[in-house]
């Protein structure tokens, strides 16, 4: 069987409840969905801190949100983030010396979440701030830069062609007046990236209607379309 590892019933009720992206799927694309899920688990190394310990339920959402991001690929694991550090809530960074949610770390290879902000991300599922989302893109991002697949010279191209796209102050100013996009979008192009991410699968119709160019950009980004899905 080509998709021999799939759900549990215990799992599939876990995600199919949480994250809504799942439940739209075909039944073909749900086992393909599992198989990469739990693959993106063996993967990668999940560690609590603050004596959190990681549950199956964590492990199950982190995984499914960073495997609904790449779903339009065939390359789907995260090739530069070895380890998932999990913190009960907002932690102290050593390295930045400042307070975080998450993080995504490529030189020590690791992703690092807040989990209380983890779930507020997917409990609202509809006002653009989904921290896992957010973080995971990042990874995305980081890990394609250093690979020569397909998928990441997809990726890559029409990231490129979207900034290109936006050098026009003009285009800048139409981009900010419209005011659908919130201010961190505006930061650097990293966070531009994780913000439309963000956007593109939290309220898709909404994207597509205010900034329908951007929206059919990322689309072809990520090889997937989910407006009307």
């Amino acid at each position: 069987m080509l998709f021999a590892n799939l759900f549990t019933e215990r799992q599939r009720v876990v995600v199919a409840e949480e994250l809504p992206f799942y439940t739209k799927l075909t039944p073909k694309e749900k086992r393909i969905f599992e198989h990469r899920v739990l693959r993106f688990i063996r993967y990668h190394t999940f560690v609590g801190r603050e004596n959190l310990f990681v549950t199956e339920r964590m492990q199950l959402l982190i995984a499914s949100t960073a495997i609904m991001i790449t779903f339009g690929f065939g390359r789907y694991l995260l090739s530069r983030f070895e380890t998932i550090l999990v913190y009960p809530e907002h932690y102290f960074s050593n390295i930045t010396q400042q307070y975080h949610k998450g993080e995504a770390n490529p030189k020590y290879r690791t992703l690092v979440f807040s989990w209380e902000d983890f779930e507020e991300g997917i409990k609202i599922q509809d006002d653009n701030l989904n921290l896992g989302i957010h973080e995971l893109t990042h990874a995305l991002h980081f890990s394609f830069l250093t690979e020569k697949s397909y998928n990441a010279r997809l990726f890559l191209k029409h990231y490129k062609l979207l900034l290109a796209s936006l050098t026009d102050t003009a285009a800048q100013k139409r981009l900010i007046r419209i005011g659908y996009l919130r201010d961190y979008a505006f930061e650097n192009q990293y966070e531009f990236l994780s913000v439309l991410i963000e956007h593109f699968f939290e309220t898709p119709e909404e994207f597509k209607a205010k900034l329908p160019n951007i929206y059919n950009r990322v689309k072809l980004m990520l090889n997937m379309d989910v407006a009307g899905f």
